[in-house]
């Protein structure tokens, strides 16, 4: 069977509700990227996670109304924005073996691995993570995740009281737990979030070490490490609360910031943090503290 693809160009702003409307009109798979210049993590307000102006494709089977459907759409966005859309008719293809065929196992230093439940099990001792990309951030691929795993595998983890603030997929909590952290608290304020984050610990078997939660309903104890990879505002704000958090002489290790907000990221956490030179990679960036 062929199918559609519809393009348009939105506002950052707008780019979840289109892609909740879209699915409610039959789309089959929705994607977004950039249509601008800026990161994903630029810095603007925390809120604005997508791009300035954000490109999204959708696909329908070809069964679907074209006529009907571009008038839905724009009925939906009338004084929103103006859609300047295009229509590609798409030749059958086995689109889920596509999707999971970009997806392949990761390894990290010989020390961890992150693979898709698709995939063949390994036959090796590496210890694994099964992780299928989805909603929530995180599947190692990202370097701002990678630069995280990769200190977690450098680094003594074993026996440790670890803290993953913002946690997403629950990528870094699983890490750590599987590189023998005593206990891992994975944090997050979006409900969504927290249960695919759940649903992935579970799959992993990994629900005695990690405590999974919100802030405000978790006994938090002070961490012998500290792992934060979300935005640079977030990070600025909550650096009070990362201090209280972190052991004296434990570990903050923080990214998900752009090379341009390393200084800024710097002279905020030295006050209370012996921070390193920082790590980067392509764009990215991640520091590395110990408590004072």
């Amino acid at each position: 069977m062929p199918w559609l693809q519809l393009e348009f160009e939105i506002e950052q702003i707008y780019a979840e509700e289109f892609s909740f409307f879209l699915e409610q009109l039959g789309a089959t798979a929705i994607s977004l990227s950039a249509s601008s210049n800026e990161a994903i993590f630029d810095e603007g307000d925390e809120e604005n996670l997508l791009w300035d102006k954000t490109h999204v494709e959708a696909l329908f089977d070809s069964e679907h109304d074209v006529d009907s459907l571009i008038i839905r759409l724009n009925k939906f966005a009338s004084g929103k924005v103006t859609l300047n859309h295009k229509i590609k008719l798409l030749e059958d293809r086995d689109w889920v073996d596509e999707f999971k065929s970009e997806y392949q196992p990761l390894f990290f230093l010989d020390k961890i691995c992150v693979s898709p439940s698709w995939h063949e099990q390994l036959k090796n001792k590496i210890p694994t993570i099964i992780l299928d990309p989805g909603l929530a951030f995180g599947t190692g691929a990202h370097p701002t995740t990678s630069l995280c795993i990769e200190w977690f595998c450098v680094n003594d983890i074993n026996n440790k009281i670890v803290i993953d603030y913002g946690c997403g997929s629950g990528i870094l909590s699983m890490v750590a737990a599987k590189l023998g952290a005593k206990k891992v608290y994975a944090i997050d304020i979006d409900e969504g979030v927290l249960k695919v984050a759940g649903e992935n610990i579970k799959n992993n078997k990994l629900e005695e070490i990690i405590v999974l939660g919100k802030p405000e309903n978790l006994r938090i104890p002070k961490a012998d490490i500290l792992v934060a990879n979300i935005l640079k505002n977030p990070l600025i704000k909550l650096f009070d609360k990362f201090s209280r958090l972190t052991k004296s002489g434990g570990h903050l290790v923080l990214s998900g910031i752009v090379n341009k907000q390393v200084d800024e990221c710097l002279s905020k956490y030295k006050s209370n943090f012996n921070m390193d030179k920082p790590v980067l990679r392509e764009s990215w960036a991640s520091l590395h503290g110990i408590r004072l």
